[in-house]
């Protein structure tokens, strides 16, 4: 089978009484499929085996499966429930193993049995719907009167982001294995018809997340889990027999063509200074801070330093932390990706409802030896929390923890730091500038926590180290262009007033006069961020750059956003805002993705020409396609620039050589009479000269550059 849906001569609509629907449809489609939502009726051993039809090549392939089912209940059982909440998972556990003993066809076992091993290796996903209206929960008898679960949905994805979705009243029951009549629409998100598609998303995403009123989603109860997972102990791939409705041409003879695997999962191969730094880890009692310049591999090194212990540590429980949804999600991406140990995973985020309870657990299921690891995805906000840092100190002594912290530096601050705990037996921290700026406390809790050792590849090494496998270097090579600008008169005057008040205030050492004075500070900055002229210096930069727009990203502050997006508009140049705003959640109005992962998705295929980012860009996310910065507001804290010049500096094939332009405001000295005021400006300009020297240390016109900014000091006798 090949990877499209397009490929496969699918009808608008099928017919159990006229259709084969396990050959035409089914068997087809899931083995080009890369993961499966379904709505699946009731639940039972029986229904699920009925769910499984078609899978063995999907599984194969290592698809992925969400299932949502409801339970058949009596009216005993339900009217239990109304008193006894408690005792759901005994219920439907009970019934689940009960029904299961009874059935008789080995066809139906062997595909509950392949559904159970999904579930052990981390294929399925389960959960519950009880049907529940003002505390009356309602049994079967009630549920198919309802119609609630009545019509079935299932969703389809393939590795050409093409989707499938059907929906009727396909037969569930036992006996709707071949003999009930079993009928269903089919939509192609290549034909036209993507809103009755996002229609039958928006249902099951409904159902998974929880948020349909009268019905209470769980996870699959445990014991039936664990029910499943034993019975699939002996299970063979062919015993499902997929190829039984296939030429027998088309079946192998060769028994290890059945071994379920993901073949297309890459190798986790490392260049010569990653394997120094996990040689280093390992040496360090495997801790370690991992210092690379962005784009350099970070994530991958880390990988490699997690795979290591998944394989020689049982029981190991490793939480990697980001700061912020969008790059904890790249990084499940790329673990993804990677053929690696890893047995169990979960997302544990603001967005995910309830996520203590389902930390707890999992790691209770790792402790009861269910997994032999288990990954968690979470953010520094989370990892901080007092729930968090409660679970991980109650949870057993015989798990190892191990700390992944990306960004590192943001784990230092002082209401973070709490995270960092004694408990993590390993620790690897990542970050291009692990030090944090202003702050020598945190900068040397994070050096001490991670082992006082690190390990360093700098910007310098990766643009003149030589890349093996593309024979460029690590880095793209980059001009830097600093703009010079000046402030208008009103601007000057301005700035000037508050200089005068904060060198008057500077005499006073109290609490009080300090915060006036950062106060003072931080308006005087505005003056500089919002710059008039910095609009008119943009503009001359559209007129340079012309129709070549693509692939640009202008960072800017709050108060520059607007101004901005509507200087594109008016030049119709196709712009995106990515800000904290935009929405880190999964939703079907982005295609399954993310606000912002949206955003950065049509930017890398060109329909948005430029993005208008404000600081949540800086760190970590990757955007090989962008080729050029433009920095209309900055400061001079290195760990700012050193992450922006990373945003558009990694290679791609077709990337020659990076863009970066940068905005700088030009004092005037000669407009202060005051030599205190003076000496402050020049002390100003002097740590904005360092930022701008140390920009241009590495790029192409390097040169040019110092000599221009030697003549500048020079001139204003600097």
């Amino acid at each position: 089978m090949g990877n499209d849906f397009k490929d496969i001569p699918l009808k608008l609509s099928y017919d159990s009484g006229f259709d084969d629907i396990l050959k035409d449809f089914y068997i087809p489609v899931l083995s080009n499929a890369k993961s499966y939502d379904r709505i699946a009726g009731f639940f039972s051993s029986t229904s699920l085996a009925t769910s499984a039809r078609g899978l063995g090549e999907f599984i194969k392939n290592g698809g992925k499966m969400r299932l949502i089912t409801c339970p058949q209940l009596s009216r005993s059982d339900a009217d239990m429930l109304e008193y006894f909440s408690d005792d759901i998972d005994a219920i439907l556990s009970d019934n689940f193993i009960q029904d299961y003993e009874e059935i008789e066809d080995k066809f139906k076992r062997d595909h509950v049995k392949a559904l159970g091993w999904m579930l052990a290796n981390n294929k399925l996903d389960i959960k519950i719907a009880i049907i529940k209206k003002n505390g009356h929960v309602y049994d079967r008898e009630e549920i198919e009167k309802s119609g609630i679960m009545h019509q079935k949905v299932g969703i389809l994805y393939d590795n050409e982001e093409n989707i499938i979705s059907f929906s009727g009243s396909n037969n569930e029951s036992a006996s709707g294995w071949i003999g009930n009549t079993e009928e269903f629409k089919v939509f192609c998100s290549w034909k036209g018809v993507e809103e009755y598609i996002y229609e039958d998303i928006k249902k099951f995403d409904s159902f998974w997340n929880d948020d349909r009123p009268d019905i209470e989603i769980k996870d699959i109860p445990s014991a039936i889990n664990e029910h499943l997972i034993t019975v699939s102990k002996d299970f063979e791939f062919n015993d499902i027999d997929i190829y039984k409705y296939y030429p027998e041409e088309n079946v192998k003879e060769d028994e290890e063509e059945y071994i379920i695997e993901n073949k297309k999962k890459e190798k986790l191969n490392l260049f010569f200074y990653q394997e120094e730094a996990v040689e280093k880890w390992e040496e360090n009692n495997r801790w370690l801070l991992l210092q690379m310049a962005t784009g350099c591999g970070k994530t991958r090194t880390a990988i490699k330093c997690m795979d290591n212990a998944l394989k020689d540590t049982n029981k190991l429980l490793v939480i990697i932390s980001c700061p912020q949804v969008t790059l904890s999600s790249q990084w499940e991406k790329d673990i993804e990706n990677l053929d690696i140990e890893e047995h169990r995973s979960i997302r544990i985020n603001g967005d995910i409802k309830r996520w203590d309870k389902l930390l707890l657990s999992e790691i209770s299921k790792l402790s009861a030896g269910r997994y032999n690891n288990l990954v968690v995805y979470t953010t520094h906000k989370i990892c901080h929390s007092d729930n968090f840092i409660n679970i991980l100190k109650n949870s057993s002594k015989n798990i190892i923890k191990f700390l992944i912290a990306d960004e590192v530096h943001g784990m230092g601050a002082k209401k973070t730091r709490c995270g960092l705990l004694k408990l993590y037996k390993y620790r690897l921290g990542l970050s291009a500038t692990p030090q944090r700026w202003f702050d020598e406390s945190g900068s040397k809790l994070i050096e001490s926590f991670f082992g006082n050792e690190s390990f360093e590849f700098s910007l310098e090494d990766a643009l003149t180290n030589i890349n093996p496998i593309t024979g460029k270097t690590f880095l793209a090579e980059y001009t830097y262009h600093p703009r010079f600008i000046s402030l208008t008169e009103d601007e000057i005057e301005e700035y000037k007033k508050i200089t005068e008040k904060i060198v008057k205030s500077s005499r006073y050492k109290d609490d009080e006069t300090n915060d006036y004075i950062e106060m003072l500070r931080y308006n005087r900055a505005k003056i500089e961020k919002k710059a008039e002229n910095k609009y008119k210096e943009l503009e001359c930069l559209l007129d340079e750059i012309g129709q070549d727009i693509s692939d640009t990203i202008i960072f800017v502050s709050d108060s520059q956003i607007d101004r901005v997006m509507k200087i594109l508009g008016d030049r119709n140049i196709d712009a995106a805002r990515f800000t904290q705003e935009r929405s880190t959640s999964i939703s079907e109005k982005y295609n399954g993705m993310s606000e912002r992962d949206w955003i950065i998705d049509l930017f890398k295929r060109k329909e948005y020409k430029v993005l208008v980012a404000i600081k949540c860009l800086d760190e970590g996310i990757d955007i090989p396609s962008a080729t050029r910065a433009i920095v209309m507001a900055s400061s001079t804290n290195p760990r700012e620039y050193i992450q922006r010049i990373g945003r558009v500096i990694r290679q791609e094939k077709n990337k020659n050589c990076a863009e970066i332009y940068d905005m700088i405001i030009k004092p005037s000295f000669n407009l202060f009479y005051d030599d205190k005021l003076i000496e402050m400006e020049k002390r100003i300009f002097r740590k904005e000269m360092d930022r701008v020297l140390e920009l241009s240390r590495n790029s192409i016109n390097n040169v040019t550059i110092n000599n221009m900014i030697y003549d500048i000091l020079e001139e204003i006798n600097l």
